[in-house]
């Protein structure tokens, strides 16, 4: 029963996928939509192996400023989540702006970091780590807070100094909460660096996506769109990946 439900869960998106490009496919050739305006899913995927060169080194920056960012944003993350949980005054005087950086559409924000940071990676970088690391936070926040009081107790009665329950207990109780923070932070990463790369700079995906539309090359700037989808699927599959090695006990 479980090779058969791991089977489906294979083949259920690889058909779904096939359907849809396939009926897009029939759809653009049926009614002659013009490539400038819809191309096809084939002269998408032609263009992704035949104008690879052309791509490469915007793949390259897009991915590094996703991976560098998130990076960061994961110890700072769960370091704000622990003091935030510990020390109500810390709890009190940081909360509001985590929220306020959670519910602030970050590409308003975009113009003042470009004023102070210029249009560089490093600008790129803290955009996406300060977009990241507030969702992090949430979510570990949430996971510190649900963890069992008995167990709390039970480590205090055992001996154990607070830097051991925090790593024996604490972060072991809210780890589930804490990959799911995670998993939402690797998404806002891609996200956040392709809105940035739409306004600053002229590397990095987001900005081809741009350039290639203002040409009305829009079977490159398809192909750009699904790079994208390419990093956002690979970030996400090894933050699973990572989650089922690391939680096996939820197994």
């Amino acid at each position: 029963m479980k090779k058969k439900n791991k089977l489906i869960s294979f083949l259920a998106p690889v058909v779904s996928f096939l359907l849809i490009f396939s009926l897009w496919e029939i759809a653009c050739a049926v009614n002659e939509i013009p490539t400038w305006f819809l191309p096809k899913p084939t002269e998408i995927f032609r263009s992704m192996v035949v104008d690879f060169p052309e791509f490469w080194p915007h793949i390259l920056v897009t991915f590094e400023v996703v991976l560098a960012g998130f990076l960061i944003a994961i110890p700072v993350g769960l370091l704000l989540a622990s003091l935030v949980t510990s020390f109500p005054l810390v709890n009190a005087a940081l909360s509001p702006y985590i929220t306020f950086l959670v519910t602030t559409p970050l590409i308003s924000l975009i113009p003042l970091l470009m004023l102070m940071m210029g249009f560089g990676l490093n600008m790129r970088i803290t955009t996406v780590v300060i977009q990241s690391f507030a969702v992090i936070n949430m979510n570990a926040c949430t996971g510190f807070n649900n963890v069992p009081t008995i167990r709390r107790e039970l480590m205090q009665s055992m001996g154990a100094d607070p830097i051991k329950t925090y790593l024996k207990m604490t972060l072991p109780s809210a780890a589930s909460d804490i990959f799911t923070g995670v998993r939402l932070a690797a998404i806002f990463a891609t996200t956040t660096c392709i809105s940035v790369e739409y306004n600053a700079g002229n590397t990095g995906l987001g900005s081809q996506i741009i350039k290639y539309s203002q040409y009305l090359k829009t079977t490159q700037s398809f192909a750009c769109i699904f790079y994208v989808t390419i990093i956002g699927l690979i970030m996400y599959g090894l933050i699973s990946f990572a989650q089922k090695k690391i939680i096996s006990w939820k197994e």
